[in-house]
């Protein structure tokens, strides 16, 4: 292939139109080719080409001319000139594996996957995704959510890939062959449109292919029933907490009795913030979920009762919190207390290495605290008005009242919790 440069000739006066309107003219080629854009060739495979001479009034008019031309004809590609028969058969070869698509897209899309500049795959701008949702909210469960969906078998399908290349289709076919269940599939979607998300604030990608992905497009979520603490195995719960480790205590009926959020707000919960005076507990901004102050007032007596015997200031969580959290909620399951006084003996992680111990904690219902709040509330008032407001939801109470009636609690029961 041989290439030419495009190149204009001129001004030239024409003697046969001396004293004419137009007598000056300027002269370019460019490559002759069929309505297909294909460039023809003469019989010694070169490339035809067709002349042109386009006329001016004045020598100045031609040479003002001179840069559109140039710019029109040298800057789009035509003054790249095939000249070659091999050229022609190498695109009508092209033409017959792709023949429903131009082989201007067909260039694009080998250029997306093979960029001329240094472009970052998505395993290496996953770190810096991560730290930038560090960084706004700390690592707290949102955080810990995102790194564990989006590493693994996210990695291992996209990992590699820059991040423009990937398409809706293909995530669309990742979440409908997750392994997980319905509402797996549904938080891994999240996840991954939260990360599109940041590359299109970035500028990395153009849109997020994730977020037009609707949650009627993937696997169903089945509902499960809501699973909390019987009556007496709260009672064991909060008992063997007394017994085995009172420093547990006041952490643990801020949850059983009030219903404040396990996960983000108690990890940094703190003691101050129960007010006795005002018969309120005043969650700041910076920790509650929904990132405003909260203010949860009209407690059962009983929470006051517990917190003037436990209540103090300062974080409520202690140190070493997971494995003595455990501990109490395998002792809890000991219905005999003689063979729990013995067991709390054993170092803890000879206790919790025991097949009953793993079975108990297995068998701790998700987000028990809150929930069996919410159901002996429920229960204890017949109506889910108010507990709504103690639980900061910001959704329909009717739906609430109907995820926790029909469990079996009656009204006297709640009382009792209570």
């Amino acid at each position: 292939m041989r290439h030419r440069e495009f190149a204009v000739h001129g001004p030239f006066r024409d003697k046969a139109k001396r004293g004419q309107p137009k007598e000056w003219f300027l002269r370019y080629a460019v490559p002759n080719r069929s309505e297909d854009g294909t460039p023809l060739l003469d019989a010694d495979g070169k490339a035809a080409l067709r002349y042109h001479r386009p006329y001016y009034e004045s020598k100045a008019k031609a040479m003002a001319d001179i840069p559109r031309l140039v710019e029109q004809f040298g800057e789009t590609g035509h003054s790249t000139f095939v000249q070659s028969r091999a050229a022609v058969e190498e695109y009508e070869q092209a033409k017959q594996i792709s023949p429903e698509v131009s082989l201007v897209e067909v260039a694009k899309f080998w250029r997306l996957h093979h960029p001329v500049q240094d472009t970052k795959k998505i395993v290496e701008i996953l770190p810096t995704f991560l730290a930038d949702v560090e960084r706004r909210v700390g690592k707290t469960r949102h955080w810990e959510d995102l790194k564990s969906r989006l590493n693994a078998a996210f990695l291992e399908q996209f990992g590699e890939r820059i991040p423009e290349t990937v398409t809706r289709h293909e995530v669309m076919a990742y979440l409908n062959h997750h392994p997980g269940a319905g509402r797996t599939v549904l938080n891994e979607k999240r996840a991954i449109c939260n990360f599109f998300g940041y590359l299109v604030q970035e500028g990395i990608v153009t849109q997020n292919v994730a977020s037009g992905i609707k949650k009627r497009q993937l696997p169903r979520i089945d509902a499960k029933e809501v699973r909390f603490l019987s009556l007496d195995h709260a009672a064991r719960y909060i008992r063997a907490a007394e017994r085995y480790d009172p420093e547990l205590v006041a952490h643990e009926i801020v949850q059983l009795i009030s219903g404040v959020r396990s996960d983000d707000e108690m990890a940094n919960f703190d003691g101050s913030w129960v007010h006795p005076e005002t018969r309120e507990i005043v969650i700041p901004a910076d920790i509650a979920k929904t990132g405003k102050r909260e203010v949860i007032n009209e407690l059962e007596e009983n929470f006051w009762s517990w917190w003037s015997a436990y209540g103090r200031k300062g974080l409520l969580r202690p140190k070493n919190y997971e494995p003595r959290w455990n501990r109490v909620r395998v002792l809890a399951a000991i219905k005999d207390v003689n063979e729990a006084d013995r067991q709390a003996r054993l170092p803890i992680k000879r206790l919790l290495a025991s097949d009953e111990a793993k079975s108990a904690l297995a068998n701790w219902p998700w987000n028990g605290r809150r929930r069996t709040f919410c159901t002996y509330h429920v229960a204890k008032h017949q109506s889910a008005e108010k507990t709504a407001l103690i639980l900061r939801h910001r959704g329909d109470s009717y739906t609430l009242h109907e995820s926790y009636r029909g469990l079996g609690v009656t009204q006297d029961m709640g009382r009792k919790y209570f």
